[in-house]
């Protein structure tokens, strides 16, 4: 698994994103959805989804009142379903941020927002969406 944690600085915003996650990392992905106030309903909702040990999943669950995200992509069957993957869960990080900010869903700031997020998103990430790369790297397993 791999960990990262961004701020946005331009929407005072933390995501905690964790990549290519198996069932194995359950109980601290669970600790960092209570540290940042996911409801019960929710966290047992997250709780199926990370210990189902499915692939090819992915859960985000924002609190915009502490203006902070837990975004997961599970392991995933290749890199064209782990990219699927994170852009989905990108897309609900983003929609939760306009959401609480007050902006509007299209335009140029939220395209801005896009961008910082993939390159901030990159290094940690990028041997991922390559099947050659996967092969060879612990991550994706």
């Amino acid at each position: 698994m791999i960990r990262q944690k961004i701020h946005i600085e331009g929407w005072d915003w933390t995501i905690y994103a964790y990549y290519s996650v198996g069932h194995y990392y359950t109980e601290e992905i669970m600790g960092r959805l209570v540290q940042i106030g996911c409801t019960d309903k929710h966290l047992q909702r997250a709780y199926r989804n990370l210990s189902s040990g499915h692939v090819d999943t992915g859960l985000t669950y924002s609190n915009p009142r502490k203006r902070k995200t837990v975004m997961v992509v599970g392991y995933a069957s290749s890199g064209k379903e782990f990219f699927n993957s994170l852009l989905h869960e990108m897309r609900h990080a983003e929609e939760h941020i306009l959401s609480a900010s007050g902006a509007e869903p299209y335009g140029e700031p939220v395209a801005y927002l896009t961008g910082e997020l993939g390159r901030e998103m990159y290094n940690s990430i990028a041997h991922l969406l390559c099947d050659c790369c996967r092969r060879h790297s612990k991550e994706h397993r």
